[in-house]
């Protein structure tokens, strides 16, 4: 896969540390306020071992209040052009906006991470335009209109019907990425762990992605600190680490080629396992 000049091997998956420029994210609101404080945060997450950093400047917690076009950029476009000149990694942008994608493409962004899987027809042209990597993720929701840990009626209750329906979803936006002039090998697919779906869905998309896989395009996935851990082990969003290695282990299992975290320090070293058993239980045979 490319993202944009730089070519990466999936058959290892990649590590993408969270950056949100936000001040009500929920698990990390407000905790990089200035652009020092950004700088500080993403050089730390590189010496940990990320080999993508994603930058968001609009929280899709349950809940959360949509913020105009203005605010994102004065949050994320600063971050992303600092990040572009003084560390050499690829950044990903979290927006649904052409806009803004646009303008971070133009600063330096090598990928965008839209988490409303295609909601604005211009992205597309932006995309294919600048030749960037593109996650599709699935959102059965407007931002701010989800409860926490709950699944909305858009979706089949039982959850291997819910997988095939959010797989033709992703299959159909990935399609119009294409007539849109997006190459196939920029596209990624992430199914939405935690958004709009109940504790059984989200388990089912770490256990078996098969549905997810025929599609042919590479996995992302983001479980971390996700509410749905929260509900299995009774933590606060602050304790769910050794829920998230759980999950992000499943999520290499099930063939993720991108992993989107918070904690990469630990994570790297989850990842860099679960990746040895996946690949080690593919080349011997009993």
């Amino acid at each position: 896969m490319y993202l944009r000049h730089r070519g990466f091997d999936l058959r290892k998956p990649l590590l993408v540390g969270i950056l949100n420029v936000t001040p009500d994210s929920f698990s990390d609101g407000g905790q990089l306020a200035t652009l020092d404080q950004v700088l500080r945060r993403a050089e730390e997450l590189m010496r940990d071992g990320a080999d993508l950093l994603d930058l968001g400047g609009e929280s899709t917690r349950p809940h959360a209040a949509a913020v105009s076009p203005t605010q994102e950029a004065e949050r994320v476009l600063p971050a992303v052009e600092a990040l572009a000149r003084r560390l050499d990694v690829p950044l990903s942008v979290d927006t649904r906006r052409s806009e803004i994608a646009q303008a971070a493409l133009d600063l330096g962004a090598a990928m965008i991470n839209d988490v409303s899987g295609f909601s604005d027809p211009l992205m597309g042209e932006v995309v294919a335009r600048a030749g960037a990597a593109w996650v599709l993720m699935h959102m059965p929701h407007a931002v701010g209109q989800m409860a926490p840990s709950q699944r909305v009626d858009a979706l089949p209750a039982d959850p291997l019907a819910a997988i095939t329906e959010i797989a033709a979803a992703l299959g159909q936006a990935a399609v119009r990425a294409e007539a849109a002039g997006v190459a196939r090998g920029q596209l990624a697919i992430d199914p939405g762990i935690g958004f709009g779906k109940s504790l059984q869905q989200n388990l089912a998309l770490l256990r078996r992605s098969g549905a997810l896989a025929r599609l042919g395009l590479p996995l992302y996935l983001g479980p971390s600190r996700k509410s749905f851990l929260g509900a299995i082990t009774g933590t606060p969003v602050e304790d769910r680490l050794g829920a998230t290695a759980a999950a992000v282990t499943a999520a290499v299992l099930a063939g993720a080629a991108f992993v989107r975290v918070h904690d990469v320090h630990v994570m790297r070293q989850v990842l860099d396992v679960a990746a040895a058993i996946r690949d080690a239980a593919t080349e011997t045979t009993c």
